[in-house]
């Protein structure tokens, strides 16, 4: 028999947003709709567990309303004949004196005997039987007991002599997954603490990323439940999951978060001469962008390339007054609007040919581009991001030739953008 499971992590209940005060209650409310449809899922798919990968919540951050909240849910999950598998993580360490040691989620009226809370850094196993008492698979896990735990955890996992699919829960950071950088270096652990040949899968939290943290091997991150900020986008939710035993297991995505963020590019708007129009022809992208999903859409436009109205945008009141009215107009829950690759449209070979400083400024790049000798002369003795260490003495010359000739590449378009854009505005 398969053992099944959802495998969340990361969910950061009442955390702290950025943004507008409407986007941050939203999120608020998001990230515990987000939870509220994963434990719906668990139920009706009758499930045999779920599993939290750590940071259920951020410790200081948590009201009494947020945990009457999570107990509710747990409880609705054993009623349900449904375990709940906790590891701490750092943002909820189970030390004591910390608000997870408090969580009274094991008390019998509540966990049936279906709930475990790992709250020591000492992995445990765990046996899960199913409604009827049989046993259906094991769950190894370990908790962080403070906020920074510096140990690597993974390693100390024991190997288990059975016959049941095994499943390792924790909240660490794998160095070599993608994004991991992007996360403190709390229980770093390395592939090679997951090669436990009896494992059938490894359910992982603290990199917001959904993927597989080492390839080859069923270690999964799940990504966290709802998206916090505009630079965690796509859809979010949770892993599905079928282990057993003498195989590795491959996760299914069920998204479960209300609102989605995305960036759109937005380009080809040379010809858009009024911010009427602008605003017309940013919602026709938007509504593409919408059709992809169901959520709520919070969103960054990136605006490139060549438009009129490049000088206006520059100015930071006039791009939120435009965020503003695409908010009002109902297309998105937030907008943010970077107009850092938006330029003036301009005629550069018209500008090659018409007397003014400029011609004589094109006409000196073109000659540095041809004359060795007038790329040395016009270059500083440093030049910033050129390894001059890493170059042989002898070839020196030859690559910081190259390197001036790499610097000159689109360097038109630079002058024009301090020249005639900077004025402008």
């Amino acid at each position: 028999m398969a053992f099944r499971f959802l495998h969340l992590a990361d969910l950061h209940l009442e955390t702290h947003f950025g943004g507008r005060p409407a986007t941050r209650a939203r999120l608020r409310q998001a990230t515990l709709v987000a939870f509220q449809r994963a434990v719906e899922f668990a139920i009706a798919e009758d499930l045999h567990a779920v599993l939290i990968a750590g940071d259920l919540f951020d410790d200081p951050l948590l009201s009494l309303p947020t945990e009457l909240e999570i107990v509710r849910a747990v409880e609705r999950l054993t009623s349900a004949g449904i375990w709940v598998l906790y590891a701490c993580g750092n943002h909820d360490p189970g030390g004591a004196g910390r608000r997870a040691s408090g969580l009274d989620l094991e008390r019998e009226a509540i966990a049936r005997g279906r709930v475990h809370v790992f709250r020591s850094a000492r992995p445990e196993p765990v046996r899960i039987v199913d409604r009827q008492g049989v046993e259906v698979g094991v769950v190894v896990g370990a908790g962080h007991e403070t906020d920074h735990e510096a140990r690597d955890l993974a390693q100390a996992f024991p190997r288990l002599d059975t016959k049941l699919p095994v499943v390792g829960l924790l909240h660490t950071q794998v160095e070599s997954a993608r994004a991991a950088e992007e996360h403190e270096r709390y229980a770093p652990s390395t592939a090679r603490d997951f090669a436990h040949p009896n494992y059938a899968y490894w359910a992982l939290g603290h990199v917001h990323i959904r993927q597989q943290a080492v390839p080859d091997l069923p270690v999964w991150y799940s990504g966290n439940l709802q998206g916090r900020n505009a630079r965690e986008r796509g859809p979010k939710g949770g892993l599905v999951v079928e282990a057993e035993a003498g195989g590795a297991a491959t996760p299914g995505f069920v998204p479960f978060a209300p609102v989605r963020w995305e960036a759109i590019d937005i380009e080809g708007i040379e010809q858009v001469a009024s911010t009427a129009a602008l605003v017309d022809a940013l919602i026709v992208e938007v509504e593409a962008e919408r059709r992809r999903g169901s959520e709520e859409l919070a969103l960054r436009l990136f605006l490139k390339g060549p438009s009129p109205l490049a000088p206006r945008l520059r100015d930071a009141e006039t791009r939120t007054d435009l965020e503003q009215e695409l908010i009002a107009r109902g297309v998105a829950l937030d907008v943010q609007i970077d107009t850092r690759d938006l330029r003036a449209p301009r005629d550069i070979e018209a500008l090659r040919q018409t007397p003014s400083v400029l011609q004589a400024v094109f006409e000196t790049i073109e000659k540095a581009r041809r004359v060795g000798k007038l790329r040395r002369e016009l270059a500083p003795t440093l030049l910033a991001g050129f390894d001059e260490a890493g170059v042989d003495p002898d070839e020196l010359p030859a690559a910081r030739q190259q390197y001036l000739l790499k610097l000159l590449d689109g360097i038109e378009e630079d002058v024009l953008e301090r020249c005639l854009d900077q004025e402008a505005t």
